[in-house]
């Protein structure tokens, strides 16, 4: 995947083989490397949920900022500063505010798909990312052949798979590089997000917000709120810290707003 070339991908979402609605990863090159953002209407399993993660990356790919929203029963906002100059991780969430030592390459949700898209590792092999509050650890299992739906045409590619542990996800990418499926199974049903249309942007081009999909019809509101691409476990590849732990150094929260 050219990272040198703006661009979005589009994605129709599916639990329990129904429509659960739409999400949208959008790519823009910076001078100084990548911005990221994914934008979601998840409409199953309930309640149905409004998201927009947004990662700010340097030129090897690793986070210097994130910034997760997620709306649906209530508001919840998450900011993440990664400073390597100061060893330190700053997280705040809501009235909750706590740093971390910087001590291995760390990564986001966003990053965290970009760095396993870009791994050159053989069958069997096993590669291990430091993310906050935990580390996920990417499997790469033997190529599939599946139906890739892009532009309206469906075609069988031969795809890389990897699986992410904890959790039970399944990352699937052409021979570019593109996400162009992400599963995950959640109690006995399955969470799935597959690439529909990939459009290059022009520069300043601005983007219409996502439109809540009619098609989902309402389910049980007890079952849990899924992200693509984020195992059923405590938030692992979400990003989102565990409680604070001590020994953990507090600072002011600061505060950025994302351009």
């Amino acid at each position: 995947m050219d990272w040198a070339v703006p661009q979005t991908l589009r994605y129709s979402l599916r639990y329990a083989g129904h429509a659960a609605g739409e999400q949208r990863l959008t790519l823009e090159p910076r001078r100084d490397g990548l911005r990221v953002v994914l934008e979601a209407n998840v409409e199953l399993p309930l309640p149905k949920t409004r998201q927009r993660w947004e990662s700010e990356l340097n030129r090897e790919g690793l986070p210097r900022r994130y910034r997760e929203r997620v709306e649906g029963n209530g508001a919840r906002v998450m900011e993440v500063e990664f400073s390597r100059e100061e060893g330190l991780v700053t997280v705040s969430q809501g009235k909750d505010d706590f740093a971390m030592p910087y001590l291995a390459e760390m990564h986001d949700p966003l990053s965290l798909i970009l760095a396993v898209g870009a791994l050159n590792i053989e069958v069997g092999q096993v590669k291990k990312f430091a993310l906050v509050g935990g580390r996920a650890y990417a499997e790469r299992l033997p190529d599939q052949t599946i139906e890739v739906g892009v532009e309206g045409q469906k075609k069988a590619q031969s795809v890389r798979v990897y699986r992410l542990r904890p959790g039970l996800s399944l990352l699937y990418f052409d021979q570019q590089g593109y996400p162009v499926r992400l599963t995950q199974k959640v109690g006995e049903h399955v969470f799935e997000a597959d690439l529909v249309q990939v459009q290059r942007l022009e520069a300043g081009q601005r983007l219409q917000p996502l439109e809540r999909s009619q098609e989902a019809a309402p389910r049980n509101s007890s079952r849990p709120r899924v992200v693509s691409g984020e195992p059923p476990k405590a938030r692992v590849v979400s990003g989102e810290p565990p409680k604070e732990q001590n020994g953990a150094s507090r600072r002011r929260r600061r505060r950025r707003r994302y351009s």
